[in-house]
């Protein structure tokens, strides 16, 4: 029994957004790279809104699972 629950957190916490320890998943399970939320565009791209208003696309790795 505690090698079923062992492996189901260990699951859980490897489940989450995919990269090289700059993206994360905020409290409401968005994905966000340095403190920014992460969005998937229409054609797959993976961006956040900097703060000037502008796409800054990053690797689509780090919206692996995200939206």
């Amino acid at each position: 029994m505690r090698k079923i629950i062992l492996f189901f957190i260990i699951s859980l916490s490897s489940n989450s957004c995919s990269g090289n320890g700059d993206s994360d998943r905020d409290l409401n399970g968005r994905c966000t790279y340095n403190g920014h939320t992460l969005y998937v565009g229409e054609k797959g791209g993976c961006y956040y809104l900097s703060s000037g208003g502008n796409k800054e696309y990053v690797d689509k790795s780090y919206c692996s699972g995200c939206n």
